[in-house]
């Protein structure tokens, strides 16, 4: 068995120890053995970590005697560039001759011009020996010397054990005192990247009767506050993880998230939900929206053409429903999670000629 250490800066999420999970199978399968390094996990109660793991304090020093006495075949790193060890370790393995693969977004897909930040990235990319990039569409954003080296890992979730609970609608609904017939979820952090207000105002201007706004995840910086009323039919659930988000999503029957689109889509579309957005920098994850198939795109900032397409699926239950079953089918397919594993196998593969 090839060793493989995979290095994820500071703790891991949740979703990613069910990604970690399923990738240490695959893997293995090929004959290589992936151990995950980090400073921990996120406190999640449903999942177990289930793929051999390293927990230690990151910095320089620590890094390089685990990489010395470890003596992995390839060392992937997923740590945020701006960490002062970051560059002084990538030099090192470049100059120690050990195999390195960054897994990254390729550049600040929020800022693409910043030069500054574009440069840094590239330099990352030289001292690499291959890239795992979260998508194709980024592949752009990389230097032409570094194509070559790319390869792409589409970034989704592990929600093979998940069936959505569609039958149960009412039944998931009434746990959280939502009452409304139809409803129309946000799931997410809350920042002002995601653009919240935006769909706080279409849903004021909505005119279709009986329909709820459910809004899921962390109000760290209090954005929210003060901005729902009791009887508006807005359902502020604060922050819900894991199967439990998942079957709120299912009980829901469109997700819009104006701005800055990440692996929500994935949970959503998996759970068979049209995504209506707007158009922005968004994540990489985009990639699974495709406008008037499983979703909607608007202008950014156009509240009446936000508005409008929401009030559209809302009402017409037919082009709802295609829209619903091309969203599942994409992640099905394009977003499953073998398609992630696939690319980390052929990236490996590489070095091995």
């Amino acid at each position: 068995m090839k060793k493989i250490l995979l290095f994820h800066g500071g703790k891991i999420q949740p979703y990613r120890i069910s990604v970690y999970n399923y990738l240490h199978i695959y893997l293995k399968k090929f004959g290589y053995c992936l151990t995950v390094v980090s400073e921990g996990c996120q406190p999640f109660f449903e999942l177990s970590v289930n793929f051999p793991s390293i927990e230690i304090s990151f910095s320089l020093l620590s890094l390089m005697k685990l990489i010395s006495a470890y003596d992995p075949f390839a060392n992937i790193l997923f740590i945020n560039h701006r960490e002062r060890y970051y560059y002084p370790l990538l030099i090192y393995l470049k100059g120690s001759g050990k195999k390195t693969i960054t897994w990254t977004h390729g550049i600040n897909l929020q800022n693409k011009q910043d030069k500054l930040s574009r440069m840094a990235h590239h330099i990352e990319h030289f001292l690499c020996d291959r890239i795992i990039l979260y998508s194709e569409d980024i592949k752009k954003y990389l230097l032409r010397s570094h194509r070559h080296k790319s390869f792409v890992a589409n970034n989704t979730l592990n929600l093979a054990d998940y069936i959505p609970q569609r039958e149960k609608k009412r039944e998931i609904l009434d746990l959280y005192n939502i009452s409304t017939g139809k409803n129309i979820v946000y799931s997410g952090r809350i920042d002002l990247r995601k653009r919240i207000f935006d769909l706080l105002k279409a849903f004021e201007l909505i005119k279709v009767k009986d329909v709820g706004l459910i809004i899921i995840g962390p109000d760290e910086n209090g954005i929210l506050k003060g901005k729902i009323r009791q009887e508006s039919n807005i359902f502020y659930l604060g922050p819900i993880y894991g199967r439990s988000a998942l079957d709120v999503l299912s009980a829901s029957d469109i997700c819009c998230i104006p701005g800055a689109v990440g692996l929500g889509i994935v949970d959503s579309m998996y759970c068979g939900l049209p995504l209506v957005t707007e158009n922005v920098d968004h994540g990489p994850e985009i990639m699974y929206f495709k406008d008037g198939v499983n979703g909607f795109m608007v202008p950014k900032g156009d509240v009446v053409a936000l508005t409008e397409k929401l009030s559209q699926l809302l009402t017409d239950d037919d082009l709802r429903e295609k829209l619903s079953r091309n969203a599942r089918a994409e992640i099905l397919t394009r977003g499953h999670i073998d398609n992630l594993c696939a690319g980390f196998l052929a990236c490996l593969k590489s070095l091995e000629s």
